[in-house]
């Protein structure tokens, strides 16, 4: 008899294990599905944009007279032929809340992180407050970014860091532990500015496993950051924890009203200073 229970149970832990497994798999696709949905939304976002403004082209100036100093002060004068003169050319685009925003001058506080970030509007009653965002990144992506998108921000008093929620797949929490470290040795690095980490958000009817991974991330961060005394500690959890109204369909993303929330939660973090 217990050796007819110990097969059963035998053969339904490896059941479970394939099952596991399949579910894994499944994971990961859909993962690597919403990667190329998002780059494909993007692609048809920048078609549209090139349509919709399209490069004015040169225009015809006619002969005009024109005169110039000419060395040791003395006026010079010269008759110039028409020619063809370009537009301006526009300043460099770069990943932000809007894609095709001009930058502006060096923002007070900056966002930085993967798409959960992409719609955050953020009121900062100190000075502006923009956004980069890196779809589909991973810690390390962001930590290969940061310098590049400090170049073009400037030097702003806050830098707030939301990503993780990507390598959590990868179910190796060790290493994930050592990437943040990673990214905020780079970030010190690079800038002295206060820095912020935007906990995760939990996921809503995508399964016991990545809602319990994120949370023991969500728990780490909370008490990495408290234990450090240098990166306050964003918590995000119990704001998005069932209520499916500020997620996406995918159960992922934050919704237009989670997006209103987490922008939020940051404004309120920005007011306390």
């Amino acid at each position: 008899m217990a050796c007819a229970e110990d097969r059963a149970l035998l053969t339904l832990s490896e059941e479970l294990v394939r099952l596991d497994q399949q579910i894994h798999r499944l994971l990961e696709r859909q993962s690597e599905l919403h990667r190329q949905r998002t780059r494909l939304e993007e692609s048809r976002d920048a078609a549209f944009a090139a349509v919709s403004n399209p490069v004015q082209p040169a225009r015809w100036t006619p002969t005009v007279v024109c005169f110039t100093p000419a060395p040791g002060g003395a006026w010079e004068r010269q008759r110039g032929r028409g020619k063809r003169v370009s537009p301006l050319p526009s300043q460099p685009d770069f990943a932000s809340a809007n894609r095709f925003e001009v930058l502006s001058s060096s923002p007070s506080t900056l966002i930085v992180g993967d798409s959960i970030v992409r719609h955050l509007k953020v009121s900062n009653a100190k000075g502006n407050a923009a956004v980069s965002c890196f779809p589909g990144a991973r810690v390390l992506d962001v930590a290969r970014r940061l310098p590049m998108v400090l170049r073009h921000r400037g030097d702003p008093g806050t830098v707030i860091l939301h990503v993780g929620t990507n390598d959590t797949s990868a179910r190796r929490s060790e290493v994930l532990k050592e990437h943040f470290r990673t990214l905020l040795d780079t970030a010190h690095r690079l800038t002295r500015a206060r820095l912020l980490i935007s906990g995760p958000m939990p996921t809503y009817r995508r399964g016991s496993q990545p809602f319990s991974r994120l949370y023991a991330l969500h728990c780490w961060l909370r008490d990495w950051c408290s234990a450090s005394g240098l990166i306050f500690y964003l918590d995000n959890w119990e704001s998005f924890r069932e209520r499916p109204g500020l997620f996406h369909r995918d159960g992922l993303h934050p919704s237009r009203l989670g997006s209103t929330v987490l922008s939020g939660n940051i404004e309120a973090v920005l007011r306390r200073d």
